[in-house]
């Protein structure tokens, strides 16, 4: 990636791994090495539903030096009638 189309101001908020089934095919611990190739400060994995890959995320973010952000995609039903 070329310095130009780098930007230390981007950040990837809504990135889904492999946990989140149907969705993502990254494993978490590669999200946070492709993101310190790109030169982001930090990135964000947000399963669908679930938490299972956020350790392996923040371990691979720690070793990285990248910040990891962990978020959940919650599914909600029901609500406006």
């Amino acid at each position: 990636m070329s310095e130009a189309t780098t930007s230390q101001g981007f950040i990837h908020l809504r990135v889904r791994s492999a946990y989140s089934l149907l969705e993502g095919a990254i494993k978490a611990g590669k999200v946070a090495r492709l993101a310190a190739d790109a030169g982001m400060p930090a990135v964000a994995v947000a399963d669908r539903a679930n938490l299972f890959g956020a350790l392996e995320f923040s371990q691979a973010a720690k070793d990285a030096g990248v910040q990891p952000l962990i978020a959940c995609a919650l599914p909600v039903t029901g609500i406006g009638g």
